[in-house]
């Protein structure tokens, strides 16, 4: 069987503004001086651990705190949960994109972002019907770009590599490491957060939201 597997921010939506805002509530909560929304985007979607430890530096100024650390991870996820989807949205033509790709083959969420976060997240903006399992950052015991979190997705939807494809679709190099190292054809989002995938070139580029379907046929079919 195949399986389509497909990255979260940056692909299907722009989750950034969200993620800094929690930040700056968090901050507050743990009495840190807010920073400016420019100096924190860049590490919102590097994955959690670096989140914590860049827009949380002042927390750990005395070493590594063990109970503090879970304490701001609780408190992160907590908020961010309750404001998931205040400003955040599907890039246009990904809903359309999404209704199309899931009558080709099942589709696997695999993302960095923590798996309930990222259910909440598909539920608010309308599409976790579309998904036949969710792999987070804190699903397995490796993310992104390590090839664990997507081996374990396309097990869950009874990919067979015998006689299946396996697509992995985003727009970073860790999707695309991660594509490769499992043996995925890969295929880059030039709408997404970075302006080049990266040194690892990917097997295919889209465009626009709109061009996914046809060209996902079309690397089935052959």
């Amino acid at each position: 069987m195949n399986v389509i597997a497909l990255d979260l921010d940056g692909t299907l939506e722009d989750s950034r503004a969200d993620m800094i805002a929690a930040v700056q509530r968090v901050r507050k909560r743990f009495d840190l001086d807010p920073r400016a929304n420019e100096d924190i985007r860049p590490y919102v979607n590097k994955g959690m651990p670096t989140l914590y430890q860049i827009c949380f530096s002042e927390l750990w100024a005395d070493g590594p705190d063990p109970d503090l650390a879970l304490r701001l991870k609780q408190a992160y996820e907590t908020d961010y949960m309750e404001n998931v989807a205040v400003q955040t949205r599907l890039y246009p033509g990904i809903a359309q994109a999404l209704n199309q790709l899931d009558q080709l083959a099942p589709l696997a969420l695999v993302t960095n972002k923590p798996e309930r976060i990222s259910r909440q997240l598909l539920e608010a903006l309308g599409v976790a019907q579309h998904f036949a399992t969710v792999v987070g950052g804190d699903t397995c015991s490796e993310s992104k770009p390590s090839k664990i979190p997507l081996l374990a997705a396309a097990e869950q939807c009874g990919y067979s590599p015998t006689n299946g494809k396996a697509i992995m679709i985003g727009d970073s190099a860790g999707d695309i490491r991660m594509g490769q190292s499992f043996g995925a054809i890969t295929l880059w989002c030039a709408w997404g957060y970075a302006a080049e995938p990266g040194a690892l070139a990917p097997d295919y580029r889209a465009a626009r939201p709109e061009d996914l379907p046809g060209l996902v046929d079309s690397i089935l079919s052959r």
